[in-house]
């Protein structure tokens, strides 16, 4: 079983497939059943793309830096 402590490493991925890979995710955790082991990787997964895309939207490039100041 995957270590859900892991932290999942989405920066390399464009904001489309970030976006795809969202709503792939939302429905697979929307079929799990209620307390599924398989709710816990789902949601560190879109935790991390909430992230991403929220750094992303503040205008920090991958590295997290705002863009613009060398990062």
């Amino acid at each position: 079983m995957p270590d859900p402590s892991r932290s999942h490493d989405v920066s390399g991925l464009t904001d489309a497939e970030l976006e795809r890979t969202k709503r792939d995710l939302q429905a697979s955790f929307a079929l799990a059943r209620p307390g599924s082991a398989a709710s816990v990787p789902i949601l560190a997964h879109l935790s991390a793309i909430d992230t991403e895309l929220a750094k992303r939207s503040a205008g920090c490039g991958a590295s997290g830096k705002p863009s613009g100041l060398g990062g």
